[in-house]
């Protein structure tokens, strides 16, 4: 299933990937999707900037059916690699998430690229539940959960970037 997701910050994009590659922003990120447990790792060089958060989040708005496979909590881990700043600015990361041991996960990119009057993240990916047969209601259900999380770091780094620049 795919997914893609795009919003729009009001800062430039080396403000926005500062913030994309910071360790507080992905706390309050992780608090702010209610995560049970989380953590956060940024490893910059010259070349390369990889976030990684882990987080444990709680399945109450799962199906019954999804819950079965997953129980109570999952724990969660988001892998972005961001390359070298293209000509323009503009910065692609790799992105792969992982549910635990559940069979299910996405791969994609998140693109922070200038837009006129700030910067615009876009997050894509294909989300793949390997479970025979009703692998496609998996993912349908997982789906919500996924773009709300994204929804929500959204709303993170506009309180961030808000703080900031105070």
């Amino acid at each position: 299933m795919l997914i893609s997701e795009s919003f729009d910050y009001p800062a430039d994009v080396d403000t926005v990937f500062v913030m994309m590659t910071d360790e507080d922003f992905h706390a309050r990120k992780c608090e702010a999707t209610h995560a049970i447990t989380h953590s956060e790792s940024v490893t910059l060089t010259s070349t390369e900037a990889t976030v990684v958060t882990v987080r444990e989040l709680p399945t109450d708005g799962f199906p019954d059916f999804a819950r079965s496979f997953v129980g109570q909590s999952i724990h969660v881990t988001e892998t972005i690699i961001y390359g070298p700043a293209l000509e323009d600015g503009t910065r692609v990361g790799d992105l792969q998430i992982t549910m635990g041991t559940a069979p299910i996960g996405l791969t994609g990119t998140v693109t922070v690229a200038a837009i006129e009057g700030g910067t615009r993240v876009t997050v894509e990916g294909d989300l793949k539940a390997r479970v025979p047969f009703i692998g496609g209601k998996v993912e349908e259900a997982a789906a919500p959960s996924v773009l709300s999380g994204i929804r929500k770091e959204r709303q993170v780094g506009l309180a961030w970037l808000q703080d900031e620049s105070a």
